[in-house]
């Protein structure tokens, strides 16, 4: 019983809500009902004087047919419609009492009384008698008609009263139910509508893929178990989404070692032609020449040192950390990565970046980026692809994505930001993207690779890096068309809710 009515729960505002309601309406109801039984009450006693009156007129008329027709019967029924009307006053002398008190219901049966005598008088009564009788009973008789008529019209007036107090009654328990549902209704929209609304756009966020710890809308129990629910089930999401992304990258990373390792026979080549030299004229040649080849040996030994050091760093698993990079170093880096897959499809790659062109980034997540979209261009186009990268500071302007973009990433980067932007283009000149397929281009494990070519996570996690920069992509295409990838990065952080 306690926890039904416990105030810190949702279920138990309401409830409590719910039965001050249901006390009040049945309060106002009970003092309806009672007031309903007065008008039964009063109705009843409207009853009683309009039979008292009845009898009154019947007794009245019989009167008259007494004195006018001379008809002896009407004596005895005169009499008998006085006696009615003396039993209805003695039977109900306390309802009467209560409705009029002058004359009072006593001397209303006194004057019956005395009214039946005089009638009692009239058989035996001489001719010069009657017309002193005549006169005293019509005087009687009369009398009490006034007295019935009069409790008559105060009973009408009584009920009139009685039914206008009803109708107020009616009209303010009316308006006392309409503000108690009224107050019950705030008391709930406070309790669960507002928070739940409250909780429903923090909800937008985790649907945009931002998953950010959520806050309890209210400190109701069932909104913090909610609430404490979510953030477990976000927590455990956003583990996923790491592991996701890391084995991602680590099948990248095995497309690319053959790659790298192409990439290394050249500077060992190079060391291995130097160090035969070397072996070869190191007593015969002069010093000049023995120090090109040691600086041959000592460079290409860089280079090499240069291109493992980007392979073990991109491969190397780390905590999401940005850092002010130069956009061209990481495209270059990437270069080196991918660079047996452009041979293998015969592409030509032309990057346009500026040399200064500096953002907020974390190098891992960027070269994947890079890598992901420059390979999904590679499997669309085919041998023979040219894909161009550019970028460029750009103030915000309205036709930054075009219209019929496909767009995903913090969409808050293209609707509420007001600052620069680094635009990245990355466009290519292949077949392009059908209008069906480009609207489900972000989905996971969406891909028309051939099997053993991608599992459709690609665009995916590309999606998720740039939300993770604050950032948002959009995807152009048409068929036969080529297509343009267009990545917007807010040149200061956003902060969310």
């Amino acid at each position: 019983m306690g926890r039904l009515f416990d105030m810190t729960s949702l279920r138990g505002k309401i409830t409590s809500a719910y039965i001050t309601l249901v006390i009040s309406t049945s309060v106002l109801g009970l003092i309806a009902f009672s007031d309903l039984l007065f008008l039964g009450q009063q109705v009843k006693e409207g009853g009683i004087v309009n039979d008292l009156k009845e009898e009154v007129l019947e007794m009245r008329r019989e009167e008259k047919n007494l004195f006018l027709y001379s008809d002896s019967n009407a004596l005895s029924r005169a009499d008998e419609h006085a006696a009615l009307s003396r039993k209805i006053l003695q039977q109900h002398q306390k309802t009467l009492a209560a409705i009029i008190d002058k004359p009072d219901p006593l001397s209303m049966t006194q004057s019956i009384d005395s009214y039946r005598n005089k009638l009692g008088q009239w058989d035996s009564a001489s001719v010069s008698e009657r017309r002193t009788l005549q006169k005293e009973i019509r005087t009687s008789g009369h009398l009490l008609y006034l007295f019935a008529e009069s409790l008559s019209r105060q009973e009408r007036l009584m009920l009139e009263a009685a039914v206008r107090k009803s109708q107020w009654f009616l009209l303010l328990s009316l308006l006392l139910i309409g503000l108690s549902i009224v107050v019950v209704g705030r008391q709930l929209k406070r309790v669960a509508v507002t928070p739940l609304k409250q909780l429903e756009s923090r909800l937008k966020a985790i649907a945009e893929g931002r998953f950010k710890h959520l806050q309890a809308p209210s400190n109701d129990r069932e909104f913090v178990t909610l609430t404490d629910a979510f953030n477990r089930m976000l927590k455990e999401l956003e583990i996923r989404q790491k592991r996701m992304l890391q084995s991602e990258k680590l099948a990248s990373l095995g497309i690319l070692a053959s790659g790298v390792a192409h990439e290394l026979n050249n500077p060992l080549s190079n060391i291995s032609s130097s160090c035969q030299l070397l072996l070869e004229e190191l007593t015969e040649a002069d010093p000049a020449q023995l120090t090109v080849w040691l600086k041959q040996i000592d460079s290409e030994t860089v280079r090499g040192r240069n291109i493992v050091r980007t392979l073990l760093d991109f491969g190397s698993q780390r905590v999401f950390q940005k850092q002010r990079l130069k956009l061209l170093d990481i495209i270059n880096e990437t270069k080196i990565m991918i660079a047996k897959s452009l041979r293998e499809y015969s592409a030509e790659l032309t990057i346009n970046v500026p040399h200064d062109l500096e953002l907020n980034a974390d190098k891992q997540r960027f070269q994947q980026l890079f890598i992901n979209l420059i390979q999904n261009a590679l499997h669309a186009g085919g041998p023979g692809v040219h894909l161009r990268i550019s970028s460029m500071l750009c103030d915000r302007v309205v036709s930054m994505i075009p219209d019929g973009a496909e767009v995903a990433g913090n969409l808050n980067c293209s609707t509420d930001y007001e600052g620069q932007y680094i635009e990245i283009l990355i466009s290519d000149d292949g077949p392009g993207i059908a209008s069906e397929d480009l609207r489900r281009i972000f989905d996971p494990f969406f891909t028309k690779s051939e099997p053993g070519r991608g599992i459709g996570l690609g665009l995916f996690i590309v999606q998720e890096i740039v939300r993770e920069h604050d950032g948002c992509i959009a995807i152009t295409s048409q068929p036969d068309k080529g297509t343009q990838v267009i990545v917007l990065l807010p040149t200061t952080d956003l902060h969310h809710d």
